[in-house]
C-alpha cells in the first residue's frame, strides 16, 4: 500500500493502540489478567464497531467471544515457563 494504511488498516491499528494503552495505563500489582484481557477485548471491539466493520453490542460480542477472532492468542500470548502455557482463559 505504498507505506499508507488503508481505512480500515488504520481502524484496526488505531484500536490495538488504544487497547495497548489502556492496558499499560492500568496494569498494577495483583490485577487480575482476565479483567486486562477482557478490557483489551472491550477497546478492540469497540474501535472497529466505530468505522463500521462490526455491528451489535460490544458485551453481546465479548459474551460470544468474538475477540478471540481478531486477537486469538490472547493477551501477552500467554507466554511463561512453556512458549505456550495454558490457562487463564474467560469462561464467557
Amino acid at each position: 500500500m505504498g507505506g499508507k494504511f488503508s481505512d480500515d488498516q488504520k481502524a484496526v491499528y488505531e484500536a490495538v493502540l488504544a487497547a495497548l494503552q489502556a492496558v499499560e495505563g492500568e496494569m498494577k500489582e495483583g490485577t487480575p489478567w482476565i479483567d486486562m484481557q477482557t478490557k483489551t477485548y472491550e477497546i478492540i471491539l469497540t474501535g472497529l464497531k466505530g468505522v463500521g466493520l462490526l455491528k451489535g453490542e460490544v458485551a453481546d460480542m465479548v459474551s460470544a467471544n468474538l475477540g478471540a477472532v481478531f486477537m486469538p492468542h490472547g493477551l501477552g500470548h500467554m507466554l511463561g515457563i512453556d512458549t505456550h502455557d495454558c490457562g487463564g482463559y474467560p469462561d464467557w
